[in-house]
Formats: C-alpha cells, structure tokens, sequence
C-alpha cells in the first residue's frame, strides 16, 4: 500500500553556512559551516535517503531508477525522464554566497554531464536589510560583459526581500545570496555552479576558492531579469510558478484538508511554517517547519490537519 515518502536530508558543510540550519528546525546536525541541506534529492552529490521502514534506506536515486515503480509513485509525466528532475533544498547565508551564475541545458549536457540549473527561492526568514544580487545593472550589455566582470561589485543590482519573497532565477542570470537569509530553493536536478567573483575570501580548506570566468562568460545572459513577489500573506491554495521544469503552489491549512494525488505526477511538499500531521490510509506522520515529504502519484485521498504553510511541488 502506497504512504507519503520522506526523507533524511544530506547536509553541506560551506565557508559561507552556519547554525541556522540546527537552530532554525529543530535538528540535531554534526559539524559546523552547515551551508545547505538538500531535503529531496537524486543527486549523486548529495542523496536523501529514504526514512520509510519498508524501503530499507535506498535513496531517492534507486526509487527513481526503479522502473517497474516508478509509474505509480513519480507519474505518467516521469515515464521518459531519464532523471529525477528537481532538486529541493534550505540555505542557510551566514555570509554572502559567491556572485555566480548557472548554465542551460544545453551547456551542462555538453560540458559538464549534467542538467542545466533553473532555480526558485522562497525567503523563509532573514534580517531586516537583506539582499540578494540579481542581474546586472542596466549599462551592461553582451558586448561589454567581459570589461564589467572586471568589477563586478559595482555592475551588479542588489535587491532588498523580506520573509515571504518568491525570486525566480532562470538559467544563465547573474546572482547571489547575501548574509542573512535562510531559504527554500527549489531548482533543476543539478550540481553546477560557475563562480564569478568569491569576496576575495578563503574557503574552509585553506585556500581561495575556484573561479570559472570563461565559463561564466558563455552562458550569462544580461537581459535577465524579474520580479519579486511576496506570499508570505495567501490565504488558500495558490499557484505561484510554472515552467517546462517544475511548478509550485503554496497551500494553506487551517484544520483539515484533505486532497488527491495526481496520476500525471508525484507531489513534493516542504512545511515553511507551522505544526500538524499527514494522513493516508493507514499512515500518519507528524509535520513541523522544515518537514519534505513526497506524495505518490497513485496513492489517492490523503488530508492534513493542524496549522500549515506548504510548498508543493510538481510536474
């Protein structure tokens, strides 16, 4: 009998993390510097194993690879998609990310044996003056990129968000994460990052951390841009963001709310606020901030109840 899927998240140690991620939900986390915990992955860069007894501690890897399941848990939509498509994840920016930018499909197919990288970023909590730098400023064109990298502080745009924001970054757009923010990333299934420009800083290893400016310099596009919008307020179910790659709603519970998986694709939840249970059949699971969870694609009727605010996620 199918049950909702969760998952024990692979954390990562970074010269830019912190404590925020063992304070913020709870959790009791070796190490220190602890950057990301990437909550629902098939990366081979970081797998969430699976908590459910009758699965055995496979990773979301070997579900997925699982052909003859994975119709009935990831969808008719997952059929001929070679690999788990996304990629969901809480950052923790203690300090300012490198300014960096994520190649196309295309690109990483080519050079780097993986997927592209679009992403999203709902800011789950963050200091009052908070920034990300997004996109360049409007002097910069194609044709002078490679003299405006040469300084790039002053070229970028800096853009202040508050709780609630919704930010996305399309493949290819210049960006950081500044200092103090703690997020909800939800991107393509990939691991690749080409650095620009580092703050001139150490990484944990001693030495300066690698940049790829030729890189870099193929796959940035100067035209992208967007807007931000908060959410932090909805009030009932609300589509936020579609694309080829995934879409997302956020759902509000208040009591009970009972709903049906969807045939066409799995449902990926993660809890950005509040306390409650999951129930299905059977099974029922305690919820809190932070909780990532899967819903199969055929397990029919399953309700919340308590106090939620939930991203779903979905093809």
């Amino acid at each position: 009998m199918l049950e909702p899927i969760f998952f024990k998240p692979s954390y990562k140690e970074v010269v830019w993390g912190g404590n925020n991620i063992k304070t913020f939900f709870h959790r009791n986390i070796e190490g220190n510097n602890i950057g990301e915990s990437w909550e629902l992955s098939a990366h081979k860069n970081g797998l969430s194993i699976i908590k459910n007894k009758e699965y055995n501690n496979e990773s979301l890897l070997d579900l997925y690879n699982d052909k003859s399941k994975r119709k009935e848990i990831f969808g008719n939509k997952s059929i001929n998609i070679d690999r788990f498509p996304i990629l969901a994840k809480f950052i923790d920016a203690q300090q300012n990310l490198s300014i960096q930018v994520h190649p196309d499909d295309a690109y990483a197919r080519k050079y780097e044996n993986d997927s592209g990288k679009t992403e999203v970023w709902y800011i789950m909590d963050c200091k009052e003056d908070a920034k990300l730098v997004y996109g360049f400023k409007d002097n910069v064109t194609q044709e002078n990129l490679k003299n405006a990298m040469n300084n790039i502080e002053e070229n970028v745009k800096y853009v202040n968000v508050k709780k609630g924001d919704f930010i996305s970054i399309p493949a290819g757009t210049i960006h950081a994460i500044c200092g103090g923010i703690m997020l909800c990333e939800i991107q393509q299934s990939s691991d690749v990052t080409y650095r620009v420009y580092d703050w001139n800083r150490i990484g944990l290893d001693g030495k300066p951390r690698q940049l790829h400016t030729q890189k870099a310099l193929d796959v940035i596009n100067v035209n992208n841009n967007t807007k931000i919008h908060n959410y932090y307020n909805f009030k009932e179910t609300q589509n936020i963001y579609n694309s080829k790659n995934f879409n997302i709603d956020l759902v509000n519970v208040k009591g009970n709310l009972t709903t049906h998986s969807d045939e066409e694709s799995f449902n990926a939840y993660i809890v950005l606020e509040g306390s409650g249970k999951v129930k299905s059949n059977n099974f029922e699971n305690d919820l809190q901030k932070g909780s990532t969870f899967l819903i199969p694609a055929e397990l029919g009727a399953y309700t919340f109840e308590g106090n939620l605010k939930l991203m779903k996620v979905y093809l």
